[in-house]
């Protein structure tokens, strides 16, 4: 088996434009034990936000149990994420530390930068991901990372639709596009921009079959696997996406029998638009076009219906959150529930995918860190303690999983840091005033 430089690519030809696909890592790349690359360079984690607005009720979200192991099993809130319990950290008990000024704006300021919001504005520091963007990211074809949203509808103003900022008043957008983000990936740099009907004219497959079988011939049987799975995998999502772009083009609906037909339109709350975003994320990670990315399921104080889990068009925020549904108190409770744990059934969607993709001696799973969090603790009283708090994957061998720790009211802004140290950033603290912190959460460590 001949080792292969970790920036390898397949290239071809599309309507004259060059075209430079890329390779998820494989073995030929890696070291004797996968834990480096074959020419010394660290494997570096990868770093994901995904964002849910309008909180959760800790009697339904909190396990009854505390501990490692068999020790412990996930609420019913969380019964989605069971199957990836060995990766699944739950941080219950912190509260945000920040006065509560502003409804749905100071918390979840305060969880993803550690400060305080701005009065007229947004955040006062960079949020997590854009502190680790420079660490594990500077070297990909999207440095600040990529932000996807899947609902558009308004947070009331809280912190608008985002959830990454790289300082004061400077977001970085959620894209709502499934189809612009497939764009942009096979763009790779960021400066070609080559015309999406080239991609319907010819498949991107042929374009590089020929690069591809020659570099088939130098790998080992598991890597050929691996390739042909990458590949693969692609094929089916050009497909998904060939049908809507050309559906598109001809003003007519997508044609049912396409992958992800209920998806809807961009910006609504659908299972088939997280799946088409979380294949373009796995892709993305798994091929290192970035290693930092942002999720925002449902923004701060979203306003937005969960027609698929059963609760119609109704805004989730005042009917559910806020339990004013016109059907009483207990219809409201039990329809928060209900949408919380379809909100957690949708992130399932992105774990599944990171799971089954084969990543350096594991998979994709087993080399991020995921952070979950919300804008609010029990929604109906803006309560701020007991906040919803995830970590999620392995990040590279850094982080336990399968545990839930539960804090007695100590500052939600010490789990941001843990994950900041623990994926490389040089940071002494994290955060400012009452949500400074200089300590971490050494439970959750590997």
């Amino acid at each position: 088996m001949k080792m292969l430089p970790r920036r390898t690519v397949l290239r071809g030809l599309i309507g004259g434009t060059a075209l430079a696909l890329p390779l998820p890592r494989l073995v030929s790349m890696l070291n004797g034990n996968g834990t480096a690359y074959a020419d010394g360079s660290p494997l570096r984690p990868r770093y994901l936000t995904w964002f849910f607005g309008n909180g959760a009720d800790p009697a339904h979200w909190v396990p009854a149990a505390v501990g490692v192991g068999d020790a412990w099993a996930p609420s019913t809130a969380l019964a989605p994420l069971a199957e990836f319990k060995p990766w699944l950290s739950v941080l219950s008990g912190y509260q945000v530390a920040v006065p509560a000024i502003y409804a749905h704006k100071s918390a979840p300021a305060a969880v993803l930068t550690g400060a305080q919001a701005m009065d007229g504005g947004d955040v006062q520091l960079p949020s997590i991901d854009q502190l680790l963007a420079p660490v594990i990211n500077a070297d990909t074809a999207f440095p600040s990372g990529l932000h996807v949203g899947i609902s558009n509808v308004t947070g009331a103003g809280a912190l608008d639709f985002n959830i990454s900022f790289s300082g004061p008043n400077a977001p970085n957008p959620p894209n709502y596009d499934p189809v612009a983000l497939f764009t942009n990936l096979l763009a790779l740099s960021g400066t070609l921009e080559p015309d999406p009907a080239l991609f319907r004219r010819k498949k991107i497959l042929d374009a590089v079959a020929a690069d591809a079988s020659e570099l088939r011939a130098k790998l080992g049987s598991q890597d050929k696997e691996r390739l042909d799975r990458h590949l693969d995998g692609l094929d089916q999502l050009q497909a998904q996406i060939d049908a809507i772009a050309n559906a598109a083009d001809c003003g007519m609906p997508v044609d049912p029998n396409v992958a992800y037909p209920d998806r809807g339109a961009d910006g609504a709350i659908t299972r088939g638009r997280c799946q088409a975003f979380a294949d373009l994320l796995t892709f993305a990670f798994s091929c290192e076009l970035t290693r930092v990315a942002t999720h925002v399921f449902s923004c701060a104080a979203c306003h937005a219906g969960y027609p698929e889990a059963g609760l119609g068009e109704v805004t989730f925020h005042e009917d559910f959150g806020h339990r004013l549904s016109p059907m009483g108190v207990d219809f409201g409770t039990a329809g928060f529930h209900t949408g919380v744990e379809y909100t957690m059934s949708c992130l399932a969607e992105l774990l599944q995918r990171f799971r089954d993709t084969p990543d350096g001696a594991g998979n994709l799973l087993d080399n991020v860190a995921i952070y979950a969090t919300s804008c609010v603790g029990l929604p109906w009283d803006h309560r701020m303690d007991d906040f919803p708090m995830l970590v999620i994957g392995k990040a590279g061998g850094r982080l336990r999983g399968d545990i839930h720790h539960r804090s007695a009211g100590e500052n939600t802004s010490m789990v941001p840091f843990t994950l900041l140290q623990t994926l490389g950033g040089a940071q002494p603290s994290f955060g400012a005033a009452e949500g400074l912190v200089s300590a971490g959460i050494p439970e959750i460590l590997a």
